[in-house]
Order: C-alpha cells, then sequence, then structure tokens
C-alpha cells in the first residue's frame, strides 16, 4: 500500500512537472525587434536638414503617409526613429560597399506624433516584430528638440521598464536621424558603433564623461545643470565633438572639446588624456604629458551672504613625447621642475576660461557648485539657495594647479 502511495505520489510529481514547464509569456527570438538606437526630432523638420532621396526610395510625401499618425488632440511635435537589425541580414560581411550592394543591415523606421508611448505603440503597425528597448544603446536628440527641455521628453523612457539606465543620451547639431543613418565601416549598427566610441573616454579627455540616462534623469530631478556629449557625423562615420549645455533642463549651447576636458578636471571625471605644451625658456619645442592621475577639491568660502570657490587640481602624469626637441640629455631636475610649472598655467588658465565661459554664455553651473554648498555649508544654502541661479554668475573662483612628472620614459 506504502509503495502504490509512494509511485501515486511520484507519478502526479512528474505530471505536474511536465505542465508547468515553460514561460507563459514567452516571445521565440525571431519575433523581437531588437531597438539598438532612437533619435528624436522635432516635426515638421527644418527644410535645410531634409534628406535626398534615392533612386529606389520612397519620396517624402509617400513616406509621411506611413509616418503621420491620427493624434486624439493637438498637433504632432515629434518625429521619433529607431534601429531595429535584420537579423537575415547578420552574416552579411561588413562595411559600407559590401552593405549597398546586397542590402542593409538595419531598418530605421520613423513615426511622427505627439506622444512618445503612442508613436511606440504606433509603430507595431507597420512591422510584425515586438519591439524590445532592452538593447537600446543609445538616445540621439537634436538640437531643436534639446532646447524645449527634456523633462517632456525623458518620460517615456523613465517610466518604460525595458528601459534601461546605462543607455547614453547624445546631442546632435543637426537632424536625430542622421546619425542612426551612418553606415559605419567597422561595424554592422551606427548605434552600436556609436556607442563604443565613448568607452574611449579614458584615453580622451575630451568626451562628455557617463553621458547615462539614470544620470541625467538624477540631474533633472535634482535641478542641477550639466553637459551632454556632442555627435557630429559623415556618412560612414559618428565623432564625439564636445559637449551640449543644459541649463534649468533645457540646452543652452555648445561646450568646445577643451572646455569639456577642463569641466573633466574640476569635476573629478578626468579619467585620462593628454596635454601638450610649449617648452620653458623659449626653446621650439613641445612635449606632451599623458595624465595617469588627477584629483580635484572644490572648497567653498562663505563670508556673510557672499560665497566664493577654490579649486585644487593634482596632477600625476607621464612624459610621453617631445617634438622638435632633443632632451635625452636635458631631462634634468630644474627642466623637468619647469616643465611642471608650465602644465600648472595650462591646466590654471584653461580650467579659469571655462569656468568664465559658462557663468557668462550660459548661467549654467555646470560643475555643480550648488551641491557642494548644499552639502557643505547648509546654513548658506537654506538662506540663499533660492536666488543661487542669480548669484552663480557672478561667483569669484581661483584655480589651483600642482603637477607632478613621474615617468620620463628613458
Amino acid at each position: 500500500m506504502r509503495h502504490s502511495l509512494k509511485r501515486s505520489s511520484l507519478l502526479l510529481f512528474l505530471i505536474g512537472a511536465l505542465l508547468l514547464t515553460g514561460c507563459w509569456d514567452q516571445k521565440d527570438i525571431d519575433t523581437r525587434g531588437y531597438v539598438l538606437g532612437l533619435a528624436i526630432d522635432s516635426y515638421p523638420p527644418d527644410p535645410q536638414s531634409s534628406e535626398s532621396t534615392g533612386p529606389n526610395q520612397a519620396s517624402p510625401q509617400e513616406e509621411e503617409k506611413l509616418e503621420k499618425m491620427q493624434l486624439h488632440t493637438g498637433e504632432p511635435g515629434y518625429a521619433m526613429t529607431i534601429q531595429l537589425p535584420i537579423l537575415a541580414n547578420a552574416d552579411m560581411p561588413e562595411g559600407p560597399g559590401i552593405q549597398s550592394a546586397e542590402g542593409s543591415q538595419s531598418w530605421e523606421i520613423t513615426q511622427i506624433g505627439n506622444s512618445f508611448f503612442s508613436i511606440n505603440r504606433e509603430m507595431a503597425s507597420r512591422t510584425g516584430l515586438s519591439l524590445y528597448y532592452e538593447h537600446l544603446q543609445v538616445l540621439i536628440l537634436s538640437e531643436e528638440v534639446a532646447r524645449k527641455g527634456l523633462i517632456n521628453i525623458l518620460d517615456m523612457f523613465m517610466r518604460e521598464p525595458e528601459m534601461r539606465r546605462g543607455i547614453k543620451v547624445l546631442i546632435c547639431p543637426g537632424e536625430a536621424k542622421s546619425i542612426l543613418d551612418v553606415v559605419p565601416r567597422i561595424d554592422k549598427y551606427s548605434s552600436v558603433y556609436l556607442s563604443g566610441i565613448f568607452d574611449n573616454s579614458s584615453r580622451n579627455s575630451r568626451m562628455v564623461y557617463h553621458t547615462n540616462m539614470g544620470d541625467v534623469i538624477c540631474a533633472l530631478h535634482d535641478g542641477h545643470d550639466f553637459v551632454l556629449a556632442k555627435v557630429i557625423s559623415t556618412k560612414d562615420e559618428n565623432k564625439a565633438s564636445g559637449g551640449a549645455v543644459f541649463h534649468n533642463g533645457r540646452m543652452a549651447g555648445w561646450a568646445t572639446e577643451m572646455e569639456v576636458e577642463a569641466i573633466n578636471l574640476i569635476r573629478n571625471t578626468y579619467e585620462g588624456g593628454v596635454i601638450t605644451v610649449d617648452t620653458p625658456k623659449g626653446e621650439e619645442g613641445r612635449v606632451a604629458m599623458e595624465i595617469t592621475n588627477e584629483k580635484a577639491e572644490i572648497t567653498p568660502i562663505v563670508n556673510g551672504d557672499q560665497v566664493s570657490f577654490r579649486i585644487d587640481i593634482k596632477v600625476e602624469g607621464d612624459y610621453s613625447e617631445d617634438i622638435n626637441l632633443h632632451t635625452h640629455e636635458k631631462l634634468s631636475e630644474p627642466f623637468l621642475k619647469s616643465l611642471e610649472a608650465e602644465y600648472e598655467k595650462e591646466i590654471q588658465d584653461l580650467c579659469t576660461e571655462t569656468i568664465e565661459s559658462m557663468q557668462e554664455k550660459f548661467k549654467a553651473d555646470v560643475f555643480q557648485f550648488d551641491r557642494i554648498l548644499q552639502a557643505g555649508e547648509p546654513a548658506y544654502w537654506e538662506r540663499m539657495g533660492s536666488d543661487w541661479n542669480s548669484i552663480y554668475p557672478d561667483v569669484g573662483v581661483t584655480v589651483h594647479a600642482d603637477v607632478h612628472i613621474i615617468l620620463t620614459g628613458i
């Protein structure tokens, strides 16, 4: 009797295991549309940024019949473009020439509307794939969109469970869709290629540090100003070129590559880079130093209702190259000390000029001095914090650099 009961229990367990195996909401891999890149432009588009039509492409009027959706209220204000990989062509050789001959490896779908969530759902009427955003690499905004402000634009991306906080948010001066249209030379997909560029920020200090969705959302909710990476493109290449400065959640203007380097130095986001100076004592030469370690300390100085800041930047680096100068016999201690002084002056001048530019041109506290005051001088912030936007442009800031050359390479 006992053996029979055990056999019955085991049989019921095995039958239950077979019946309960599997996922109720499973989707096959070939039915998903893996969104790799997303671009947002204003609508109607700027006539100067309109794209040309190839011999086998539909006219803009024909495309717009598919792209425009009926709206419950209001007028269309945005054009959202997604990039999907064409998995059937995934094994094709890489390269722009091969792609144009045998077919594209990605599909860019544009939809026009005034709500990003409804735009996203409307795209389901144009593809049999279920759009999936967990592999999204980059979100690209046009300058025109960025100047309108980010809060309303990013709301859907904050709420959507599939959106990762590590998505890179980038700004371009022209049409955002054109960045996705790039056919890269060494990658299959422009979104993956573009995302990979920012992995080199540890070697190039002129790229904006961490333009991730999570950082942007936190800065917007906390009311801090910030900088996002600027991207420019050609037919087959993208380039990280400076940054877009944001004040009160809206784009205020462009920062140059050198200004981005200074912002990284001041904000302790300098992961690695190269600084070049002329040789001291009037010699016609140039020396490059690779920065291997950098630390900035920002100290608020409060005097009643007045505030100023002192920034101390400590830098260590290696003597990496000299040009038009034979130094094999000249790398004496006095020469290196004079060279360190030149680097200190270069860093101090660059940072001071950048601070003045951010204060005068954009009124943007991209260095987040307000955050330092809130943490270090809470009493002052409680009294004066509400007036910070009017106080910041006139705040005095002094910069001191301390540079040490560690290795000479000889």
